[in-house]
């Protein structure tokens, strides 16, 4: 072999080295160029309903790339959790309760205030610092068309009828936001908590949904009436609105005696690991285009006083609203629960 073919053929030897060396050292330094970084992460504690969350979550995770990861629970449990965990706790945020329910644990939270709060209907503004409102929470009865066809229910009052006895449902004050919030507003249409003849209405309403028809999952209450397990339940407009747009056999009445509207809110835990991330989060749930969507795609009122809603949403001016100082209703929340315990267990003892 001449010089020239032996100098082709080491070039070609030496080429076909240098490939099978670079080809799987490019191939690694592509793939280490591609490789993300950790994905920034929110852990949100929530009460809220799943509809919401579910809408709520993805277009939160698009416009931000942080992954949201949810602790779900009703709101004894929740904040038993987060005062269980201490100064490390592992959520970010907390929300779907009423600032009553915050009452006395000012301590847990982070001061914010959103950008979008100048938005918000006057009477729902952050007035705490650390608590905003996202969607109004309004009380309502809902009953189940068919079998509820003729016995004029307009009002608590009317639950008194002795049809309706063992055929009432609503959620346990003591556990549920929105059944402490119904027993406030029959306490605050009665007359006040301090009204005896408020109480003696209360008591009466309680006894005539009985002992099965008191139960620890808000969500039970417009499913068993809309299932016709239930005649009328007493529960929020939300979840029943989201209800009948979906075809269910219900109607929601908001009682004539007057029907409390209070905001649902979100608050950022003081030793949160991103309480950048839950800042974000407060400014999305508040901005025009999730509230938009809160008011029309899910039923939810929303607290713009800008926000489109539903059909399904009653105009608030037709509604008998009534409002409630949140420092009175903070100072009498624990007074209310306690007069509540002591009046289901007798009644629980006299069903026995």
């Amino acid at each position: 072999m001449n010089k020239f073919l032996r100098w082709i053929l080491a070039v070609v030897t030496l080429a076909t080295a240098l490939a099978f060396i670079w080809i799987p050292l490019s191939r690694r330094i592509e793939t280490n160029r591609q490789m993300p970084e950790e994905r920034a992460r929110l852990v949100i504690c929530t009460s809220e309903r799943d509809e919401v969350m579910n809408a709520v979550v993805p277009l939160f995770e698009e416009k931000y790339d942080i992954q949201v990861h949810l602790i779900k629970g009703e709101k004894t449990e929740l904040l038993e959790r987060i005062h269980a965990e201490g100064n490390s706790p592992e959520a970010d945020l907390i929300m779907g309760l009423s600032l009553s329910d915050l009452y006395g644990e000012e301590d847990l939270f982070l001061e914010y205030v959103s950008v979008n709060d100048k938005y918000i209907l006057p009477q729902y503004r952050n007035i705490s610092g650390f608590a905003t409102g996202y969607v109004l929470n309004g009380s309502c009865l809902v009953l189940n068309q068919t079998l509820a066809r003729g016995l004029g229910i307009t009002g608590y009052s009317d639950l008194l009828q002795p049809d309706l006895t063992g055929r009432i449902i609503m959620a346990n004050p003591s556990i549920s936001f929105s059944g402490f919030q119904q027993l406030y507003n029959i306490l605050l249409t009665g007359g006040g908590a301090e009204d005896k003849n408020a109480w003696l209405l209360a008591r009466r309403v309680l006894e005539q949904a009985g002992k099965t028809g008191i139960v620890s999952s808000s969500d039970s209450v417009h499913t068993s009436v809309a299932k016709g397990e239930y005649l009328v339940g007493l529960a929020s407009e939300d979840a029943c609105a989201n209800l009948m747009r979906e075809g269910a056999d219900i109607q929601i009445v908001y009682p004539r005696e007057g029907s409390l509207f209070v905001p649902r809110t979100a608050a950022i835990l003081k030793n949160a690991a991103h309480p950048e991330y839950a800042r974000f989060f407060l400014d999305f749930l508040t901005g025009k285009d999730m509230q938009d969507i809160f008011g029309t795609l899910l039923t939810s009122r929303p607290v713009r006083r800008d926000a489109k809603t539903s059909q399904f949403l009653t105009d608030l001016k037709e509604i008998p609203v009534i409002t409630e100082d949140e420092s009175i209703l903070q100072q009498q929340r624990e007074q209310i629960l306690e007069r509540y315990l002591k009046i289901w267990k007798e009644i629980t003892e006299d069903e026995r």
